[in-house]
């Protein structure tokens, strides 16, 4: 029974050495890795403490704050809910639009135009709606239009040219702010 003991004492004993050099080992080993590290990607010490992040991912988190502040704190943007109807860029395509848009005196009959004649999937499935958004979601010549204070809301407007074809557009409501 003292032999077994013996024995385990020994193992036990042998199991702590190994580990210790092991872990002292390793503790060389990690810190010659952190010398060999570019000084931003090192931890930063202060003093005898060891901060578990680098100077880099510091500046990226300040940084990445700021942007997130700066969406949520950068106050009220302008913003529009409208509808359009696109057709190809052709040689009638104006004159397409321009007969459609005597048609229509209202939205049901816009969202009705959209269903038939629109080459943009938004006109098929919805009547032409392009939901909320806010300048510089759309190409720069529909913003023009649709932020426009001259453009009313309620009416037809166009034929207005992109490089998407030419587009009828049906400002539902917008809020402009200056």
């Amino acid at each position: 029974m003292f032999k077994i003991c013996n024995h385990l004492f020994f193992v036990g004993a042998l199991l702590a050495f190994t580990s210790s050099v092991a872990s002292s080992s390793s503790f060389d080993t990690l810190a010659a890795r952190q010398e060999a590290k570019p000084f931003y990607l090192r931890d930063i010490q202060i003093g005898d403490t060891t901060l578990p992040f680098s100077p880099a991912s510091v500046v990226i988190m300040i940084i990445s704050i700021i942007m997130l502040l700066r969406n949520l704190l950068g106050g009220p943007k302008s913003s529009a809910v409208a509808s359009h109807i696109l057709v190809d860029d052709t040689e009638d395509a104006k004159a397409k639009l321009t007969a459609i848009k005597k048609e229509i005196n209202d939205f049901t009959k816009f969202k009705g135009a959209a269903q038939r004649y629109s080459k943009c999937p938004s006109g098929k499935a919805s009547g032409g709606s392009l939901g909320k958004f806010t300048p510089g979601m759309m190409v720069p010549v529909f913003d023009k239009v649709i932020f426009d204070k001259e453009s009313k809301v309620g009416q037809v407007i166009g034929p207005i040219r992109t490089n998407f074809g030419y587009h009828l557009i049906w400002i539902e409501e917008r809020d402009l702010v200056e």
